[in-house]
């Protein structure tokens, strides 16, 4: 996955970016009314989000760069988030129908082991997946009065 972005800081060999996280709804018809649908407005509308990045091309601060980062390992985090807790919940929960007759005991452990992922998850992302960086840069388009002169 390729998106533009532009160097806010340099932290060694790595770089901080920052990316605008546009809304689901781009191409939404409410959003050509002027207005917004109800997902922008449960999730906001725009956001910009900062990461760091390995900066192999040595881009500076004001630099307009194009990251990338891994499908895989992108849809593997989407996995994680999704799928696991689901099925993890419904492993609890037939576990719990072999042990339990009560409807209620079935579906409190579903729901522990639902929450248990989240936390698992919580801590995971804490301990490894802060230490990795994900997001190389992959070219340098030019620096803000760059970009304004094309």
């Amino acid at each position: 996955m390729e998106t533009k972005a532009k160097v806010v800081a340099l932290d060694g060999d790595f770089a901080i970016v920052e990316t605008e996280r546009t809304s689901a709804c781009d191409g939404c018809h409410k959003q050509k009314e002027g207005s917004s649908c109800a997902m922008c407005t449960l999730l906001g509308d725009k956001a910009i989000m900062q990461t760091r990045a390995n900066n192999p091309h040595g881009a500076q601060v004001g630099d307009w760069v194009i990251v990338e980062s891994p499908s895989r390992r992108i849809l593997g985090y989407g996995v994680l988030v999704f799928l696991l807790p689901l099925i993890v919940g419904m492993i609890f929960y037939f576990a719990a129908a072999s042990l339990f007759v009560s409807e209620h005991a079935k579906l409190f452990s579903a729901l522990v082991g639902f929450i248990g992922v989240f936390i698992f998850l919580w801590f995971y992302s804490n301990r490894v997946i802060a230490r990795r960086c994900d997001v190389t840069i992959a070219r340098v388009l030019g620096s803000d009065d760059q970009m304004r002169a094309e």
